[in-house]
C-alpha cells in the first residue's frame, strides 16, 4: 500500500525531500508539495497519511501520532518568519499577514499581546501582499519570499528571535504527524530517510533550484537558521506555545 505524504513546498523542507527520493522508502510514497496551511487541510480531509503540517493546527487534528525525531525550528533568530515595515512596529496600524500561514499568525497575534503590547489590525491577504507595505501597513511575510525582503525595508521583527526573548526557548513551526494505523516499521524508515537528508545538505542544494536566491544564503540558512532536531526543549516549547494560544 502507498501510503499518501505531504512536505512543506519551501526550501527549509530540502533536506527532508532529498533524503525522501534517496531513500528505498520513495518506492512506498506517493509525495506532494504544499503551502503549510494546505498541508494541514490535506491531513484533515484525509486527504494525506503522512505530513509536515504547522503546529498551530494540531489542536484541531484526529488519530495521529507526532513519530519524527526531526522538525522545522529554530533557536531564536530564522530568517522566514518576519514582520517588515517601513516605521517601527509600534507605529504601525496594520499587519497584513502572510494566507500560507497558522503557526506564525498565531505566533504573531501571541508577541503583539505579551511581548510588543500592541493592538495593529491584521488583514488577511492574497497574492503578492507583500509590496503593499506602507508607513502605516507593515506585513508579516513568511518562508522563501522572505529572504529578497530584508534589505528592502528598514523594519524587520524576526518572530522566532522575539520569542526566544520573551520565553528563553527555541520554536517549532511545523512537525511530522502520521495516521495511527501507519506501520511503525514505515515510520522508521522514514525518519531514516530524513536523518540522511540533513546529514547530506550540501548534496541536496546541488541538485534543487532555489528560486533566485543565492545558494551560500540558502546554505547558511539551513544550516544555522534551521533546527532540525525534535529534541526535549523544543518539544517544551512546542507544549507553552500551544496552551498559549489557547487564549488568544
Amino acid at each position: 500500500m502507498t501510503n499518501r505524504i505531504s512536505i512543506v513546498s519551501y526550501l527549509n523542507s530540502i533536506p527532508f525531500i532529498y533524503g525522501i527520493k534517496n531513500h528505498i522508502i520513495y518506492d512506498d510514497l506517493d509525495l506532494s508539495l504544499h503551502i503549510p496551511s494546505i498541508s494541514a487541510k490535506k491531513f484533515l480531509n484525509n486527504e494525506i497519511d503522512i505530513g509536515l503540517v504547522p503546529v498551530a493546527a494540531i489542536n484541531k487534528l484526529q488519530n495521529f501520532n507526532i513519530f519524527s525525531n526531526y522538525c522545522i525550528g529554530s533557536n531564536g533568530k530564522v530568517d522566514t518568519v518576519c514582520v517588515f515595515s517601513d516605521t517601527p512596529i509600534y507605529d504601525v496600524e496594520e499587519i497584513l499577514i502572510d494566507y500560507h500561514s497558522i503557526t506564525s499568525v498565531n505566533l504573531l497575534k501571541l508577541l503583539l499581546k505579551n511581548f510588543y503590547n500592541i493592538n495593529p489590525c491584521l488583514k488577511k491577504t492574497t497574492h503578492g501582499f507583500e509590496k503593499k507595505i506602507s508607513k502605516s501597513q507593515a506585513a508579516l511575510v513568511i518562508g522563501d519570499k522572505a529572504f529578497n525582503l530584508h534589505k528592502k525595508h528598514k523594519y524587520v521583527y524576526d518572530l522566532s528571535e522575539d520569542w526566544f526573548k520573551m520565553t528563553g526557548l527555541p520554536f517549532v513551526f511545523a512537525c511530522w504527524i502520521a495516521k495511527k494505523e501507519i506501520s511503525q516499521n514505515i515510520l522508521n524508515e522514514i525518519n531514516s530517510s530524513f536523518l540522511y537528508g540533513i546529514n547530506n545538505i550540501d548534496c541536496a542544494l546541488k541538485i534543487n533550484s532555489v528560486n533566485n536566491i543565492d545558494k551560500k544564503t540558502v546554505k547558511f540558512y539551513l544550516k544555522n537558521r534551521i533546527s532540525y532536531k525534535f529534541d526535549v526543549q523544543k518539544k517544551k516549547a512546542m507544549a507553552v506555545f500551544l496552551k498559549q494560544i489557547t487564549d488568544l
